[in-house]
């Protein structure tokens, strides 16, 4: 978890359908995802997530196992954009955020082991941008091959792990 230091950061909201993702992004460029966003993204009241995440359960274990790290930053923003028209969003102080692979993890594990609908779709959305954004590098000539560092990372999701996912899922 974190080491209690409130980090400043810039924020911007992505309009998901019936839901809005709140996105931020650190001095250091690092981007992050708002734990509210992450529940109702998700399709789940504003403190599931971080409830979810409070206590352990079968289900953060399932997390961990898939590479789950669980880091939480609080930040405060200083700036804040709407996705849509670049404008003013108003924030408050200390929002609890996780990282954006963390977010992919629990995604991934909502729409595979629990079938969660909205995961799914989420996962479908976003893997057609990052196709079509990793297209546009390639014919422009840049190089995509951070790709490969991001199937070594999901490929360490061993199939016994594959298993205890599913296994979880017949027990839900």
């Amino acid at each position: 978890d974190s080491d209690g230091e409130v980090v400043k950061a810039v924020s911007c909201d992505i309009q998901l359908g019936t839901s809005v993702l709140d996105a931020y992004m650190l001095p250091d460029g690092e981007k992050r995802i708002g734990m509210t966003g992450v529940s109702l993204a998700l399709g789940y009241t504003d403190k599931w997530f971080s409830n979810r995440t409070k206590r352990q359960s079968k289900w953060l274990e399932s997390l961990h196992s898939m590479g789950y790290d669980g880091s939480q930053k609080p930040l405060s923003v200083i700036q804040s954009f709407n996705g849509r028209f670049n404008t003013p969003v108003n924030r408050e102080a200390a929002l609890a955020t996780i990282s954006v692979r963390d977010f992919t993890k629990v995604v991934t594990f909502e729409g595979t082991a629990l079938r969660n609908l909205k995961a799914i779709v989420l996962m479908a959305a976003f893997m057609e941008t990052g196709v079509d954004n990793m297209l546009d590098l390639a014919f422009s000539g840049k190089s995509v091959e951070f790709i490969l560092e991001k199937i070594v990372h999901y490929t360490k999701w061993t199939y016994e792990e594959l298993e205890e996912v599913l296994a979880y899922n017949r027990e839900e």
